[in-house]
């Protein structure tokens, strides 16, 4: 009688241990995901202005451009880098870098 209930106590604490080490959370890891001028543009289009399909994040800041073919770039107005990253990702965003380019780096936790 004593055996069994050494042997039930054994194997629940087996079982228990078992759960509790599945069921802790896996490691998050952070990584850098770059995107480019146009892909920016996407947030432009969607979130700034209608014509709006190239972006640029300047050390001013997050502007949003429609490309003219003789005069260069016609501005179409200010966006937040966070925000962009928020509308290219649907990764948890850290932070908004600027990239090579005056491209974006979403710094995003996986």
């Amino acid at each position: 009688m004593l055996r069994r209930v050494f042997s039930f106590i054994a194997t629940a604490a087996l079982a228990s241990a078992g759960f509790l080490s599945a069921a802790t959370p896996a490691q998050a890891a952070i990584v850098d995901i770059p995107f480019g001028p146009l892909s920016i543009g996407e947030y432009c289009a969607a979130k700034i202005h209608p014509d709006a399909w190239i972006g640029f994040y300047e050390a001013s800041g997050l502007k949003c451009y429609t490309p003219s073919g003789s005069s260069g770039l016609i501005f179409r107005g200010a966006g937040d880098p966070y925000l962009a990253c928020k509308h290219l990702t649907a990764d948890v965003i850290m932070a908004a870098l600027r990239g090579p380019s005056d491209g974006i780096i979403c710094r995003a936790v996986r």
